[in-house]
């Protein structure tokens, strides 16, 4: 069983088998399953997501590199039920248009916006594609292609530079730039481009804090009244409602929070 600590974290046998203080039960605590086999039961289907869509049968057809990553599952887990109304499409990072294309393709009703850093990109403009040259680590940069796609997009892809730091600025610049129930996916993440230490997934990660907001002294028994926030809340908390993360992409939705959610009363 293990009892291995990293940081602050302690396993769940240490924390309750009793050798960590009382003190420290509110830090995180890491699972370290200990009645786990090596030796799974099938599951009566293949996988969580059906291989065979749309999207799969686009990324076959266009080549794109992400579809190697197999992250075109988790793109049409995201995207299947929205893709007719999506209007607004921003990939960062072109190289090529395979791409694009493969957007352009999936969402019929959308303009399909490239930002590259090679002028040569440029190229790949036509139909309803545009493509805009420029650096995703420069804030004025980023503004620009917000102003020019009219002032929000419903889904932003960064497969960009994979520098962590243009990762995490892109994203604080670009995410209140979307639609208000918009999703934004960062691609390539982790050791897949030297982030060992999950700086990039590790700040991802304190969104959940904002997803989870509780006011000061609410009263854990009304939670069906907790319509509103009270001031204390921070836009991220009103305005993230949701993050997945799978190997090497994460996905960061945007939304009401608390309002989405109809069936909560306000108090009277």
């Amino acid at each position: 069983m293990s009892t291995r600590v990293k940081g602050n974290r302690r396993s769940f046998s240490q924390l309750f088998r009793g050798d960590s203080s009382p003190e420290s039960n509110n830090e995180a605590v890491e699972y370290d399953f200990p009645d786990a086999s090596n030796k799974a039961v099938p599951s009566p289907f293949r996988f969580q997501i059906d291989h065979d869509n749309l999207l799969s049968e686009l990324g076959a057809k266009y080549q794109p590199s992400k579809r190697h990553h197999n992250y075109l599952i988790y793109y049409w887990k995201h995207f299947r039920d929205i893709r007719l109304q999506v209007e607004r499409v921003l990939e960062i990072g072109v190289q090529t248009d395979r791409c694009l294309k493969m957007w352009e393709e999936f969402f019929p009703n959308a303009t399909i916006y490239g930002a590259d850093i090679d002028p040569l990109c440029k190229a790949f403009e036509g139909d309803r594609r545009k493509v805009f040259i420029g650096d995703q680590g420069d804030h004025q940069f980023c503004r620009s292609l917000v102003s020019a796609a009219g002032g929000a997009f419903d889904i932003i892809i960064d497969d960009g530079s994979h520098l962590v730091e243009h990762q995490i600025k892109s994203f604080n610049w670009l995410f209140p730039a979307l639609t208000d129930h918009g999703i934004y996916v960062m691609e390539d993440t982790g050791g897949a481009v030297g982030d060992v230490e999950l700086k990039t997934i590790s700040s991802l990660r304190k969104l959940v804090d904002n997803i989870m907001y509780w006011p000061e002294d609410y009263r854990p028994e009304d939670w069906g009244y907790l319509s509103e926030f009270d001031d204390a809340a921070s836009w991220a908390d009103h305005n993230i409602i949701g993050a997945s993360f799978y190997r090497w992409i994460a996905f960061v939705m945007r939304g009401n929070n608390p309002g989405d959610n109809a069936f909560l009363h306000k108090k009277t």
